[in-house]
């Protein structure tokens, strides 16, 4: 896939989008643009609307600079994020501010009943016309062909092959980007939040499944076919009955749960058993977690075991591509503090020794997701309409 090419207006654009208010001295410094060019595109990002002077900052040498700013309110986006349990929609600006903001469940829901509620519930927000909706993004777990707008693989809608760009497109007539959600996560910790100034981050999302996303110099790592980062697919051992084992059957939320429930039908005492978010089919992992931070046995059991298999995966993650930082994103909440150590302690003893794995933790995914998925959005109107 050839790369499209980004101009210098692009460049500053994104960069006052994601980092303003900004002084053009800083745009310069940061985007290595000569400080003349700079002040010409400022001015003509002005002119078009884009970027507006937003205030003087006082200096301690020579005359105050002027910041300048994007216009948050220059476009309004539809984003739909397709969770496991739940479909949240928001329409937002393309300055990231949350003008609305609804959920509904999809739990016991088929594939088709699932994408009927999206459907529905995007008819639903264009035909208030409360708000004028310039472009959707659309959130999924499992691959995607972001480039051609399609869903290869949904594990919880079940689906294959969906090309969600050309059906939502035809029905609303706005122009629709389709991504995944581990890379939109990453995409906002990169901006947003704890990989901000990092050149090599990877980010890890422990779940239901496990997701990883490697952003390289500054830039998302799709792979050669827009599929690279599906680590939980990866074949850890062959047991004896000379099945495949996953490492997400072994290191995920789910393994969680799966051990929790082993150990109750063994008939050892839980304070999870009588739960009913642990005893159903769209179950809750969160519970688990709260018990392990009461001190229950079970619960800490596997939250150690599963630790130990996540800690390999860290290692041998951070072994091959030697990142400035690792995120791990999670529903923990609390039980980080039980984690954490368990973590550490295995990448300590399988880490290559000529460095430290520096591993932080997302502090809310769900709001970093949206975020990544704004500025993907605002990147693509950047390059194919603002511009234009």
């Amino acid at each position: 896939m050839i790369k499209p090419q980004i101009s210098n207006d692009e460049i500053i654009l994104n960069y006052i989008r994601r980092s303003g208010p900004v002084s053009k001295a800083l745009i310069a410094r940061q985007t290595k643009i000569t400080p003349p060019t700079v002040t010409n595109i400022c001015s003509h990002l002005i002119r078009q609307g884009l970027v507006y002077e937003d205030r003087q900052e006082r200096s301690a040498l020579g005359r105050p600079s002027m910041l300048l700013d994007f216009n948050h309110d220059l476009e309004t986006y539809l984003i739909v994020h397709v969770r496991t349990h739940s479909i949240v929609y928001y329409v937002t600006t393309a300055g990231r501010h949350i003008l609305h903001q609804q959920e509904i469940s999809i739990i016991g829901c088929s594939s088709d009943e699932i994408m009927q509620h999206m459907y529905r519930g995007m008819q639903d927000i264009f035909k208030t016309g409360e708000y004028k909706i310039h472009s959707i993004g659309l959130i999924l777990r499992g691959p995607v062909d972001s480039s051609k707008g399609i869903s290869i693989y949904s594990p919880n809608g079940k689906w294959n092959n969906i090309p969600f760009k050309y059906i939502l497109e035809e029905r609303f007539h706005v122009p629709v980007y389709v991504e995944n959600d581990v890379r939109c996560l990453s995409t906002g910790e990169y901006y947003f939040g704890n990989g901000k100034e990092m050149d090599n981050l990877i980010v890890l999302k422990f779940s239901y499944g496990l997701g990883v996303s490697l952003i390289y110099h500054g830039e998302l790592y799709r792979g050669y076919n827009d599929s690279a980062g599906e680590i939980g697919y990866g074949v850890i051992r062959v047991d004896e009955e000379g099945n495949e084992v996953r490492l997400e059957d072994i290191a995920s939320e789910t393994s969680i749960h799966t051990y929790v429930m082993e150990q109750m039908e063994k008939g050892r005492y839980t304070s999870v058993q009588d739960d009913p978010l642990i005893n159903c089919k769209a179950f809750r992992v969160e519970p688990i977690y709260e018990a392990a931070v009461e001190g229950d046995e079970v619960c800490l059991e596997a939250l150690s075991r599963v630790g130990h298999y996540l800690g390999i995966a860290i290692a041998n993650i951070a072994n091959l591509f030697n990142p400035e930082r690792i995120i791990l994103s999670s529903a923990m909440g609390n039980a980080v503090g039980i984690m954490d150590p368990i973590l550490r302690s295995v990448l300590e003893r399988n880490s290559y020794k000529a460095h430290t794995i520096n591993l932080e933790y997302s502090g809310n995914g769900s709001y970093y997701t949206l975020l990544g998925m704004i500025d993907i959005v605002s990147a693509k109107r950047a390059h194919v309409a603002w511009l234009e």
